[in-house]
């Protein structure tokens, strides 16, 4: 590739050095200068220049000089105490003005200046960054009640006795969950030309939000009322689902599953309501089962949401709400309907051994 900078051209050394070598070899075949820098596309003067080199010092003349570049302020063993220090967090090294968690470009150059006596600017400590082998990473958020043993606990050894209970009882296992969709659309990266951001026009009016509760539905066992995985879900369009909306989704499983429920969801207020409590005792066929907190990773539902909203309603651009119900139900009906799928969003959430034995999956 070639550069042209006013009447003289730049490129890659290399590239260039193979230029000089085709001009030497068309000079010795006889070629005049003009016709050399015609056929290669460079000036005369520079052609001419690459010649008298050439012939005062041939192809040795003509090699590339690559030039080292400045000296690193920094050198290879500092770089290593670098990558030591940032093992730790900025938090570790209060006394030199650092805080937080996590580093950034800006906490590695005042750390560098603290350490080491050399001003970087933070874009050149993130290029130096990439040579030792770091790169910009969005970090997970994990909420710091969120209890990592019991989450492990509960797949391991809970899970289990739900999954025994299930067979059992012939019962179908119900994972419960809600969700929103905003008129709003999440914005997702997409193919654009260069320099051309796209405009992603949303809308506002009201009602802004669409409510669901789903439940993601696996048989417990052959016998069970349910034969094959299934989503069923409840939409609420402008409304949030409270108690009643809970109560009235509780009786439509009992409905489409005539046999024993194992519901299994989070500690939603709505969930642990009076009337919620009093409903479930009043019917036998449903028994309860709660997930550890801040733990939504162990609710396989949760990836039918994520790929509906996250992925095939990203963008949207949709106008009002009825629109909006009509594509998000389109959308998690088209997850659903393939039974594999369903099974993935359970092997997800690291429980499909359990309940699909290898072999049977």
């Amino acid at each position: 590739m070639v550069y042209v900078v006013g009447m003289r051209r730049y490129g890659d050394p290399l590239l260039l050095e193979q230029q000089r070598f085709n001009a030497a070899r068309m000079y010795d075949q006889g070629m005049e200068p003009k016709v050399i820098a015609a056929g290669l596309g460079f000036h005369e003067q520079t052609v001419r220049r690459w010649l008298r080199d050439y012939r005062r010092g041939g192809l040795e003349a003509l090699k590339a000089r690559l030039h080292p570049g400045p000296v690193p302020r920094l050198n290879e063993d500092q770089k290593q105490q670098l990558l030591e220090l940032l093992s730790r967090a900025p938090g570790a090294y209060a006394a030199e003005g650092l805080s937080g968690t996590l580093w950034t470009t800006a906490r590695m150059a005042l750390l560098i200046k603290s350490r080491f006596g050399v001003s970087y600017h933070p874009s050149h400590v993130g290029q130096m960054m990439h040579e030792l082998d770091y790169s910009q990473q969005l970090p997970h958020k994990k909420p710091h009640r969120r209890d990592e043993r019991r989450i492990e606990q509960w797949r391991s050894e809970h899970w289990l006795r739900i999954v025994t209970r299930a067979r059992q009882s012939e019962a179908v296992i119900v994972f419960v969950d809600e969700a929103g969709y905003l008129l709003e659309p999440l914005r997702k990266k997409m193919w654009a030309p260069r320099g051309q951001t796209p405009q992603l026009v949303y809308h506002t009016g009201k009602p802004r939000k669409l409510s669901v509760i789903g439940g993601l539905c696996y048989p417990g066992s052959s016998c069970s009322s349910l034969e094959q995985p299934r989503l069923f879900t409840q939409w609420h369009p402008g409304q949030s689902v409270d108690q009643q909306a809970v109560i009235q989704f509780l009786r439509r499983l009992l409905d489409e599953c005539p046999g024993q429920v194992i519901v299994v969801w989070d500690n939603l207020p709505a969930h642990r309501s009076k009337l919620v409590k009093a409903f479930c005792r009043a019917h036998h066929r449903l028994w309860l089962e709660a997930l550890p907190a801040y733990a939504p990773d162990l609710n396989p539902i949760e990836q039918i949401w994520c790929m509906s909203k996250y992925h095939r309603l990203a963008n949207h651009g949709i106008a009002d709400i009825e629109n909006l119900h009509q594509a998000a139900q389109q959308s998690t009906a088209d997850i659903a309907a393939e039974e594999q799928q369903l099974i993935r969003c359970l092997r997800h959430a690291g429980l499909a051994s359990a309940l699909y034995p290898e072999g049977d999956q």
